[in-house]
């Protein structure tokens, strides 16, 4: 694993003025090699949006992003050698076959 380095943020709107007006407020965090960490909130507080601008899915529209020290703001997905998986969990109820 790299160290990533976060100096970013993402709106869709073309000059944001308040919070409201961002999908990520503005953010800067490092990622330490080895570490263990877990993104938690509620549905809309960005946290999809961040993943997709670390794996290189969404460039940030302020800001950039560093693996070991390098600009892979403008990279591919492919050229970071990073990948995200996506995990949707449905829970059904147990179905009984007709008789």
């Amino acid at each position: 694993m790299a160290q990533i380095e976060l100096d970013l943020s993402h709106s869709y709107v073309a000059h944001p003025q308040a919070d409201e007006d961002y999908a990520l407020l503005p953010l800067k965090f490092t990622f330490r090699d080895g570490g263990a960490y877990a993104l938690l909130g509620p549905s809309g507080c960005g946290k999809t949006t961040l993943l997709n601008c670390v794996s290189g899915l969404l460039r940030p529209s302020h800001g950039r992003i560093l693996f070991d020290g390098q600009d892979v703001t403008g990279k591919t997905p492919q050229a970071r050698n990073i990948a995200q998986v996506l995990s949707l969990i449905h829970i059904s109820e147990p179905t009984r076959p007709e008789r």
